[in-house]
């Protein structure tokens, strides 16, 4: 049986609306994208912030993405 990887947040959201365009940007880049918090969100309202998350394999290829795209500062990453 093979283990899951681990799935790392790497950019977080207040509006649904902003994540379209990133999540498709990271997609043509061949990131796959997974959207935490989304439905929580739409149905109760802002009580948390909507994280997208990647595999963990994928994180130093999708934060040099976010950067090289302009959706993200490295200041904006801590690790």
């Amino acid at each position: 049986m093979e283990e899951e990887e681990k799935l790392v947040t790497i950019k977080t959201f207040n509006l649904p609306a902003d994540i379209p365009i990133v999540q498709s940007f990271l997609e043509t880049e061949g990131i796959q994208v997974f959207v935490k918090n989304l439905t929580t969100h739409r149905l109760i309202g802002p009580i948390c912030d909507i994280e997208m998350q990647v595999k963990s394999s994928d994180y130093l290829s999708a934060k040099r993405a976010l950067i090289e795209g302009g959706f993200s500062k490295d200041e904006d990453f801590t690790t």
